[in-house]
């Protein structure tokens, strides 16, 4: 028994803030990924095609979105066994519940474990049915003796919740040893974008980096449930790549020199990405607001965010004694406990520059 399994697709996800071009090439590698996965399913001829939740963002899927996953999953000879997430949680008005879906397509619509046999293996699947709330599908849970029990569904296990990208959300909250007592042998996940493999689980991943940070290999992943413990494989489909660099910019002493640096770690392929991590020590000659900087790089349409961690250069010890209103307030904010904090330093920064009478310098 074979299962090509996938979670955390997020068909058309917004990509805020990447400007209008590169946000929809964005979305494309998403549906390239998915038809590959498709591919791949086809290729491997696997027994079944499961997808555990947030395979779409209900807020802002499309119609052609709704075409494109039907003509996609038609495509499969096996069955397609969907138990929808908090993304894509069913409701009257959803996707799941609107769109004529190809016979081979099961979709679980309640937050209740129910059965579909597939090649001797009980596949039990649930659903979320709102974006948020959703309570432990395990609780009191015990399948009927019999074939091998395999739990599909979108939720958080919490010891995993460690391992997992700074602020996700716990959903449907579980613990793995509640997965035995349910008496399910294996659990088929989603909601965790890092892959995570146990000998009771696995989450796949999402198919396609969303973010920064989302690195290391990820794909559906081809589960082999025939031996006692689950032989799987992860296969890579993704199109983007996307990194983290860290920039150095001690040195440079004008806007210019500060761009031309940073340029050069911006890569050239439309199907790359760059997050610079910009530190260091500003010249007092850079003269040039973050907005600004972030829109010279992006030229082109090139995919770059920046976290920016750069501080001016300043002599504090001259300037805080200092016998004009600088030294008064330079002084001032040094006293104060939370001087070195982030909002202090930028305040101490624009101050300075606004008693010099100069525009603002990069914060």
């Amino acid at each position: 028994m074979r299962i090509l399994h996938l979670a955390d697709v997020h068909l058309d996800a917004a990509f805020a803030g990447l400007g209008a071009a590169v946000a929809g090439r964005r979305r494309e590698g998403i549906r390239a990924a998915f038809q590959r996965s498709v591919e791949l399913a086809m290729a491997e001829q696997v027994d079944a095609v499961t997808i555990a939740g947030d395979l779409y963002e209900d807020e802002r899927v499309r119609q052609d979105t709704a075409e494109f996953l039907r003509q996609q999953l038609g495509r499969l000879q096996c069955p397609v066994l969907i138990a929808p997430g908090n993304h894509d949680y069913w409701h009257p008005g959803s996707l799941y519940a609107t769109l004529a879906w190809p016979e081979n397509v099961t979709i679980f619509s309640e937050p209740s474990f129910t059965p579909v046999v597939v090649g001797g293996v009980r596949i039990f699947g649930a659903g979320h049915r709102q974006p948020k709330g959703t309570q432990n599908l395990l609780s009191g849970v015990k399948v009927p003796k019999g074939e091998r029990a395999v739990a599909l569904f979108h939720g958080s296990e919490r010891a995993q919740m460690a391992w997992q990208e700074s602020g996700k959300e716990d959903h449907a909250p579980f613990s793995e040893d509640e997965l035995g007592r349910a008496g399910f042998a294996y659990a088929l996940l989603g909601h965790f974008h890092t892959p995570r493999q146990t000998q009771h689980l696995v989450y796949p991943g999402n198919p396609e980096p969303l973010t920064f940070g989302e690195v290391g290999e990820r794909g559906p992943v081809l589960v082999d449930l025939e031996p006692s413990h689950p032989k799987l494989e992860t296969r890579p489909v993704a199109s983007y790549h996307l990194e983290d660099q860290e920039v150095d910019v001690t040195g440079c002493q004008h806007s210019e020199a500060l761009v031309e640096k940073l340029e050069a770690v911006v890569p050239a392929s439309p199907t790359e990405g760059v997050r610079i991590k910009v530190v260091g020590d500003l010249a007092p000659g850079v003269r040039i607001g973050t907005t600004d900087l972030l829109a010279r790089l992006r030229r082109g349409d090139r995919c770059v965010e920046l976290v920016m961690e750069a501080r001016p250069a300043l002599d504090l010890e001259s300037l805080r004694q200092a016998p004009d209103a600088r030294g008064q307030f330079v002084r001032a904010l040094m006293a104060r406990p939370d001087f070195e904090g982030e909002l202090v330093q930028a305040a101490l920064v624009a101050g300075l520059d606004a008693l010099r009478g100069e525009e603002p310098r990069l914060l």
